[in-house]
């Protein structure tokens, strides 16, 4: 069966749609589920968290239509929705890339001595030194760790950076000391 429909802009779709034409929405949904998937997947690795994601978008949508504008473009309005519900899925389960090494799958047995004495590591400058504290002993993000040392974001990444490899190096063994 062919809907009637079909033809019709997204813009008049979703005034039919509002008016409470639910024929409107099942073309509107067949036109962009697949772009807003994909815009999902390129952005989530989990495709649990994708699905869920995905259909909080289209009940934000359904909850949200009378609030829709038709002066402006429902593909924008769709991925304002989306982009939102994407920002609160990475909140909420607080998304983070994490690459892992071969070196960091190996475990030392349990010798109490646990963790490094920073301050006492005369291969960290104290810019390394203070970052890495505010990093793993205080759990600071980046953000806030720029704030404190005045300085920007990627600058406290390169410090922080710089001296886990120096540690490495002298803990792992390597050239880099």
């Amino acid at each position: 069966m062919v809907n009637p429909f079909s033809h019709l802009k997204d813009e008049k779709l979703m005034e039919l749609y509002r008016n409470g034409e639910h024929m409107a929405f099942e073309i509107i949904y067949a036109r962009h589920k697949d772009r807003v998937y994909s815009y999902l997947g390129k952005r989530l690795h989990d495709s649990l968290l994708i699905e869920d994601v995905f259909q909080n978008i289209f009940i934000k949508f359904h909850k949200s239509r009378n609030l829709y504008n038709s002066e402006h473009s429902l593909v924008k309005w769709i991925y304002t929705i989306s982009r939102s519900e994407l920002l609160d899925a990475i909140k909420k389960n607080k998304i983070v890339n994490v690459e892992l090494k071969d070196e960091l799958l190996y475990c030392e047995p349990d010798n109490d001595k646990s963790s490094i004495d920073i301050d006492s590591e005369k291969i960290l400058t104290e810019k390394e030194k203070e970052a890495l504290k505010l990093r793993y002993y205080s759990d600071q993000d980046f953000k806030a760790i720029s704030e404190e040392l005045n300085t920007s974001q990627s600058n406290v990444r390169k410090i922080i950076s710089r001296g886990i490899k120096k540690l490495k190096s002298k803990y792992l063994g390597g050239s880099n000391a």
